[in-house]
């Protein structure tokens, strides 16, 4: 009997142990500042990635089974979508004969867009009159996907990323977000309101001197914000949004950290990017680390690549 409760258990710890996961989280921007874009060392935040050798690449954008979050912040994207659908049953798809251009479209069609960003590729397909690539191509080649994720996981051959991000409900978020700042305001809450202001400053000129990856995946954004979060229904007890802008954060969050871990479970992967908004750094590390996985800054990826 002894001998069966000690293999069990020893199973059991085997388990545990192969569930836990090893997470880099990179934080970025969504709108690199074109004034300053080319300042920025994108080698080096592509490099990270790279040298991390991910089994899988999560990434901050609505899955495409969400569809509460899908109709709340693309519902033009999804016409489009329906709209391509249509055109490649009708005979579209018969004249795409590069592959990975069908691909680009096939993703698009059921809403996972950045995977079909990822397909689409501006020189084979120069004068393609697919309209959702052609019209948003700008937009993409400066945004962090396009500037850091795509070159990396091209690297890699990486041959497609998850989406993992919930957004239903933002809409409301931001009404109550925005009461929230209103009431900082006049509430007189000028130390908390100083503090992002002086960090805003610094955001500012790390931009200038192209240190804005090092800067917003470093302690000072990263704990501002965090921080922020935490003590706005202390700050403002009797301004209930405060307490709903908290909660749909840290829901949020948690939602992405349970989807990565869902996906990494899927597809038997243990070592796993993560590339979000860096304001979301903070939390979702919190998530995961309390359930036992490990997780992996910038600063620390760049550290440990000074020592080999």
């Amino acid at each position: 009997m002894k001998l069966i409760q000690t293999l069990t258990i020893l199973l059991l710890s085997t388990l545990c142990q192969a569930q836990q996961l090893e997470v880099f989280i990179f934080g970025t921007t969504h709108a690199f500042n074109e004034d300053h874009i080319e300042l920025q060392d994108f080698e080096k935040a592509q490099k990270a990635l790279v040298n991390f050798d991910p089994d899988i690449f999560c990434i901050e954008s609505i899955p495409s089974t969400d569809t509460a979050s899908l109709k709340e912040i693309w519902p033009n994207t999804m016409k489009r979508a329906d709209k391509l659908s249509l055109r490649l049953e009708n005979g579209l798809a018969d004249s795409i004969d590069n592959p990975d251009l069908l691909k680009a479209a096939n993703f698009y069609t059921q809403y996972d867009i950045w995977n079909a960003w990822y397909y689409w590729n501006t020189e084979l397909v120069q004068g393609n009159s697919i309209e959702p690539f052609s019209k948003y191509n700008r937009k993409v080649t400066n945004s962090e996907f396009g500037r850091i994720v795509f070159p990396a996981a091209r690297t890699l051959e990486v041959d497609q990323f998850y989406a993992v991000d919930y957004r239903a409900g933002e809409s409301e978020f931001l009404a109550n977000n925005n009461k929230v700042l209103k009431q900082l305001l006049f509430r007189f809450k000028w130390g908390t309101l100083n503090s992002y202001l002086k960090v805003r400053k610094q955001y500012k000129k790390s931009e200038k001197n192209g240190q804005l990856i090092e800067f917003i995946n470093g302690p000072i954004f990263q704990n501002s914000f965090s921080d922020l979060i935490d003590v706005l229904p202390i700050k403002l007890p009797k301004t209930p949004e405060a307490q709903e802008v908290q909660d749909y954060w840290l829901n949020r969050n948690e939602i992405m950290a349970d989807r990565l871990i869902q996906r990494a479970s899927e597809n038997h992967a243990k070592r796993i990017v993560l590339t979000v908004g860096s304001a979301h750094v903070g939390h979702i590390q919190r998530f995961l680390e309390a359930q036992g996985h490990t997780v992996y800054t910038y600063s620390e990826i760049l550290e440990q690549q000074k020592t080999k």
